[in-house]
């Protein structure tokens, strides 16, 4: 498979080195919307009046959704920028879990303008 990185040279990748370049985004991304969640909780659980009110406003299955979103955010960021999976540093690493973190807020704003309130 070929690809292109952030330089824009070509370059080619096994269908193997793609996966793993695709779960490192994922697991990345998903590290991100994880620690997004902590800080949500922590929000959520300090701003109620008592523990069955934030319990009332909790949905599990939009916390499921959001993990998924960052792991999906995460592993576009991956594509896009690590230009090969088995040679990744620290700040590659980093700007995945930023990518996790942010592009699930960017990602449910779009779906929030888009679908309807219900």
């Amino acid at each position: 498979m070929t690809g292109s990185d952030a330089g824009g040279t070509v370059m080619e990748m096994t269908a193997q080195e793609w996966l793993v370049l695709l779960a490192l985004g994922g697991g990345c991304g998903l590290t991100g919307q994880v620690a997004r969640m902590v800080i949500g909780l922590k929000k959520l659980w300090s701003d109620s009046a008592d523990m069955q009110e934030a319990e009332r406003k909790l949905s599990p299955a939009r916390l499921m959704l959001s993990l998924v979103i960052g792991a999906a955010a995460g592993a576009l960021a991956a594509v896009v920028t690590v230009s090969a999976a088995g040679k990744v540093n620290r700040e590659e690493i980093l700007g995945l879990i930023a990518a996790g973190y942010a592009g699930a807020d960017f990602i449910e704003g779009a779906i929030k303008k888009r679908l309807p309130a219900g």
